[in-house]
């Protein structure tokens, strides 16, 4: 963050070249930089930012009239990038976009994102949060989600990890069928 862009990579050689130099290495991590796929960037529907300011009650781009942009490629200001975070975007949008096809005002969305973590097959914890629309932007709700206790019992373990095994199979099902 501090000039330590990796400006190129050289896999013959295992070597890294950034602003400080060059490095080697047996194992790099490289993640480029990162925004909206090229689908968006085509569509107009990125900004210069390289991702998609969208309206946060219907997901519509700000930049291009009805195009709707849900998930990793939306700026939706306090809620996460993640798979849930755009299975619940995608669902809200759906009934925007079904409202507006009936020429009907699309109602405010409350949205939710949850993220479970298997520690070990009989621990899990969590993370929870709820967002609505606030100021052109997805926020928080404030008291609403929250985090798995620090100092849990192993029976409170125990169910959060039955819990990310449903979480699993739910949004695996919604997914994919």
């Amino acid at each position: 963050s501090s000039g330590g862009r990796v400006t190129e990579v050289d896999p013959a050689a295992r070597t890294l070249v950034t602003e400080f130099g060059n490095h080697k290495a047996d194992v790099a991590n490289v993640i480029p930089p990162q925004r909206a796929g090229g689908i968006a960037q085509s569509a107009g529907v990125a900004d210069q930012t390289g991702w998609c300011p969208i309206d946060p009650v219907t997901f519509e781009s700000r930049l291009q009239p009805a195009i709707h942009v849900v998930g990793d490629a939306a700026i939706g200001g306090a809620m996460p990038k993640s798979a849930f975070s755009a299975n619940a975007q995608a669902k809200a949008c759906a009934a925007a976009v079904s409202a507006l096809v009936r020429e009907r005002q699309p109602g405010q969305p409350k949205l939710i994102n949850t993220c479970y973590s298997l520690v070990a097959p009989d621990y899990g914890i969590s993370i929870a949060g709820v967002y609505q629309p606030r100021d052109g932007l997805l926020a928080e709700v404030e008291g609403a989600g929250g985090t798995s206790p620090l100092e849990a019992q192993p029976s409170v373990r125990e169910l959060e990890a039955a819990y990310a095994e449903d979480w699993f199979r739910t949004i695996t099902s919604e997914a994919f069928g």
